[in-house]
């Protein structure tokens, strides 16, 4: 939800600011067929994992290599504002979630949101505990808003978001297709 944040802003501010849907249609990736693909699959891939009973630790390199693919997408298009930043955040995603084998997830932020909620962890989403690595990195912030719509998230869908809405409003912005 986030990410989806990330892009309604940079669209909003982007028409607010003088940006059109005409420009942003016109622009360009290296590689831009990958990027749909890529975002899907990294969604269904905990999903898939369970419904075929793939061993867990198989899926999550699935999972990796889609994340670690669309790293390499957003840097190759570093020339357009933000995906480097979106880059950064999927990067620091991925090495929080290699550390410790899934997501971290603070029950105590979750808490803080709902006290009555009780989380379901999937494959590539754990409990924070203890032992958790790289604790500042995993989904700690608490993210208010109605119940529709608040979460948990990391430093790394921070960036991501922001890195997403800065390309949009930039892209919208623009009067090339070179970034």
């Amino acid at each position: 939800m986030l990410l989806l944040d990330g892009i309604v802003l940079g669209l909003v501010l982007g028409l607010l600011t003088g940006g059109s849907f005409a420009r942003f249609a016109r622009v360009h990736l290296k590689g831009e067929c990958l990027f749909m693909p890529l975002l899907a699959f990294q969604l269904i891939v905990p999903r898939l994992a369970t419904a075929l009973g793939l061993a867990p630790a198989f899926a999550l390199a699935l999972w990796v290599t889609a994340m670690c693919g669309l790293i390499a997408l957003a840097l190759w298009n570093r020339h357009w504002a933000g995906l480097s930043i979106a880059a950064l955040g999927i990067a620091l995603n991925v090495v929080v979630i290699v550390a410790n084998g899934a997501m971290p997830v603070s029950l105590d932020a979750i808490a803080r949101l709902d006290p009555k909620l009780v989380p379901n962890f999937d494959l590539v989403h754990e409990q924070l505990t203890d032992e958790t690595r790289l604790q500042g990195l995993a989904d700690v912030i608490a993210v208010p808003g109605p119940k529709w719509h608040r979460g948990v998230a990391s430093p790394g869908d921070l960036l991501l978001s922001a890195g997403a809405g800065i390309f949009v409003f930039s892209a919208m912005r623009k009067k090339s297709e070179e970034g």
